[in-house]
């Protein structure tokens, strides 16, 4: 993959397809080849020009010491699209912490963001979500590592809870990810304490208070839906980003 190295941070980047671009910001943790598994081609179908990356603090991008904050990975996906030339206003769909990404660039930048979906973010966030991402962070900041399946069953929280009774769709999502390297720190840390920041922010707002904003749900669906319901809400996408 390319690089574009910025004031404190290289970013790994790819270029796919033809067309007006669509940047995809890839959520905590999540590297952006997750989107080539159903996004991307179909976006690349529909006659767009896909543009992923890895946030810093995710392998191959690097990542500097913490603290990271939204807005500051908010611009690191602004400066890309000022290295690859893209002036003229933009689509954007951004996956959890990609969609406070998003956002923020819509908040802080509106002449830049032509469009922007947000895919599983714009909610208030539940007790228990900023309870999670609290242990989170703190197991991160003891640096004490614990076993790759443990960190894989942590994933299972973001599939439908029917899918969790399902043998084969648990068996099947542990063969996939359970011996994965564990997210080293720096960047685990750091991507969290931006997490527990924005979802803690008094401040934020949710796709019901948005000026004209569009609420779709995919049936059946989870956090995760963009990998387990990737057809749907690629049509999703291409439905909206082709009205818009």
């Amino acid at each position: 993959m390319p690089e574009v190295e910025l004031e404190d941070v290289t970013l790994a980047y790819e270029v796919v397809g033809e067309g007006e671009p669509v940047l995809l910001v890839p959520g905590c943790g999540q590297p952006a080849s997750a989107f080539q598994l159903g996004l991307t081609p179909a976006l690349v179908r529909a006659g767009f020009q896909v543009v992923l990356y890895d946030n810093r603090g995710v392998e191959p991008s690097t990542a500097p010491p913490p603290p990271y904050s939204v807005a500051q990975m908010a611009g690191d996906a602004l400066a890309l699209v000022d290295h690859l030339g893209i002036t003229a206003p933009l689509r954007v769909a951004g996956h959890s912490l990609g969609g406070w990404i998003a956002e923020t660039l819509v908040i802080d930048h509106p002449e830049r963001v032509r469009v922007a979906a947000l895919m599983g973010s714009a909610n208030r966030p539940t007790s228990w979500e900023k309870a999670v991402t609290t242990v989170e962070r703190d197991l991160a900041a003891s640096e004490v590592e614990l076993p790759r399946l443990f960190y894989a069953l942590e994933t299972l929280r973001y599939l439908p809870y029917g899918e969790l009774q399902d043998d084969t769709v648990v068996d099947g999502w542990l063969e996939l990810i359970g011996d994965l390297d564990v997210w080293a720190n720096p960047g685990r840390l750091g991507q969290y304490e931006a997490a527990l920041a924005w979802s803690t922010d008094p401040a934020r707002t949710t796709a019901g208070i948005i000026p004209g904003a569009e609420y779709v749900e995919i049936a059946g669906a989870s956090h995760l839906g963009f990998l387990t319901h990737a057809g749907p809400t690629a049509a999703a996408l291409v439905d909206f980003f082709g009205r818009h």
